[in-house]
């Protein structure tokens, strides 16, 4: 709801969608980053590192993003496809890109006009959303399984 409000408020352009996203989004991903990161704070490498005399940039650049650049990388793979998504429903509703740009949500507001007469011209717009959120989603679950081998060798 933020996003549609910042981009209503702001007109319907690329740039002012790109700023709501990361206006919604920020919060959610500190979250999430700084209890990726918390969890690798306090083991033994950290401490002896801290004791050691290490700067914090030094020990952050070194031990901490290493061990949490994979989950972070997760994270933003399994997000990709609901961005996806919440950009093409913007288009669809006319507040992103504006016509002729190309754009599956737009060409999903366009093939809306003529359903009845053409319900396939809906097909090719909304296949490419769905397989390449569910591509993106299919990454992430693998990048998650391919990083974290104790996880996959539990469940199996």
């Amino acid at each position: 709801m933020l996003i549609l409000a910042l981009v209503g408020l702001l007109g319907p352009a690329p740039e002012h969608v790109f700023l709501a996203c990361i206006l919604a989004k920020w919060p959610w991903y500190a979250r999430m980053i700084h209890t990726i990161t918390r969890q690798y704070a306090d083991m033994p490498y950290v401490c002896f590192a801290r004791v050691a005399g290490y700067a914090a940039p030094a020990i952050i650049r070194r031990h901490l993003l290493p061990r949490a650049a994979g989950e972070i990388a997760v994270l933003a793979t399994l997000d990709s496809g609901s961005v996806i998504l919440l950009l093409s429903a913007l288009s669809f509703l006319g507040l992103n890109v504006q016509p002729p740009t190309p754009e599956w949500g737009a060409m999903l507001s366009e093939a809306r006009n003529v359903m009845t007469l053409h319900p396939w011209q809906m097909l090719p717009p909304g296949l490419a959303v769905l397989l390449v959120t569910a591509a993106c989603n299919l990454l992430g679950d693998s990048l998650r399984d391919a990083l974290s081998p104790r996880r996959t060798s539990r469940t199996r």
